[in-house]
């Protein structure tokens, strides 16, 4: 019955792969295919040639295959959730929250939601868009516990053969600084989604961290209205040695984020130089630090937060060569990409 469904399933996306070229899964005979996706499959065959996807590939076409596997990814454990809760009554693939209005107040206001509108005009949508959020989190936990206790394999792959560009640049390091793989966040520090996924990095880090570099660039969001003043904060608590304390209250505190905020957490973050932290505020001085992030951020393809890059990293260059994940992904996500390149490295 699975194997049925999986294949009505992939045979669907045959058609939208044939239609934008985009990778089939192939073995290492050319038109050898199996049921699941490959990242670089053969194509095609000539005078004994083998030619790759990679050999055709642009960013486009790049682009393309990401949000297909994109939509694999978040398609793939509602599946497995529907055919284990056929035989494991504890398994919900349909969980059902109840949004409460101070659930829907505090959204509202965090994402400064009076310009499209009042919160009674607005609730409807707010409610039904958290309640799809607590869903989708609790449907990749169920899947995570699944692929932990080996109930399911997945062998889904992102594209990353066709690796994307980016610089650790002047951004924040933790882990194992020399590494050879690395973790790059971009994010916002007022981005609900980047709050969330915070305790996952934590406990990557925790997992990784004697061989995994863990970086932070800013991305703040233009609708995010003093994203950008709590990312010069962040900057400015760093030139004391305070960044990852500040770093942590900063998500911890999203609504908090005004100027008088941010000066006033001096003496919670335990700066030394009170005076200079908020000077340092006042005046900007990281501003056009934090517009770089931005600015790379952009050129390397991040378009929403939190956005991931990870890939083989060169501490002494700073370069980043890698695959792009978007969102607040569960930790299974990060951990079989890391596990990728670090199997490489071996």
């Amino acid at each position: 019955m699975i194997r049925k469904k999986f294949h009505k399933f992939f045979s669907a996306l045959t058609f939208l792969f044939l239609i934008l070229g985009l990778p089939l899964a192939a073995d290492e005979k050319a038109g050898s295919q199996q049921n699941y996706f490959q990242a670089n499959p053969i194509i095609a065959e000539i005078n004994g040639e083998i030619i790759r996807f990679e050999d055709l590939r642009d960013k486009a076409a790049q682009d393309a295959a990401q949000a297909l596997y994109d939509q694999l990814a978040r398609l793939l454990p509602n599946l497995v959730l529907n055919e284990l809760a056929k035989s494991d009554s504890k398994i919900d693939p349909n969980p059902k929250f109840t949004i409460n209005e101070d659930m829907i107040t505090l959204f509202y206001k965090q994402n400064r939601l009076e310009n499209r509108g009042s919160i009674d005009e607005l609730r409807p949508q707010i409610r039904d868009y958290l309640a799809n959020q607590l869903k989708q989190e609790s449907v990749y936990r169920q899947y995570n516990e699944a692929l932990s206790k080996g109930l399911v394999k997945s062998y889904l792959q992102a594209p990353s053969e066709f690796l994307l560009e980016t610089n650790v640049g002047q951004g924040y390091l933790r882990g194992n600084k020399k590494a050879k793989v690395i973790l790059l966040e971009y994010s916002d520090y007022q981005c609900p989604f980047c709050a969330r996924v915070q305790n996952i990095l934590t406990e990557l880090i925790k997992e990784y961290g004697s061989r995994v570099a863990f970086g932070y660039r800013h991305f703040p969001l233009p609708f995010h209205k003093e994203a950008d003043e709590a990312a010069i904060a962040a900057e400015c608590a760093r030139d004391q040695g305070k960044f990852e304390v500040l770093h942590s209250l900063l998500f911890k505190n999203q609504k908090n984020q005004f100027v008088e905020n941010l000066v006033g957490y001096a003496d919670e973050i335990g700066v030394k130089d009170v005076d200079q932290y908020e000077k340092c505020i006042i005046e900007e001085n990281y501003r056009s630090r934090v517009l770089d992030d931005l600015k790379a951020g952009q050129k390397a393809g991040v378009t929403g937060t939190p956005g991931f890059f990870i890939g083989t990293f060169d501490s002494k260059s700073g370069r980043v060569r890698g695959e792009l994940l978007s969102g607040a992904r569960p930790f299974q996500d990060f951990k079989q990409a890391l596990e990728k390149y670090l199997n490489h490295q071996s």
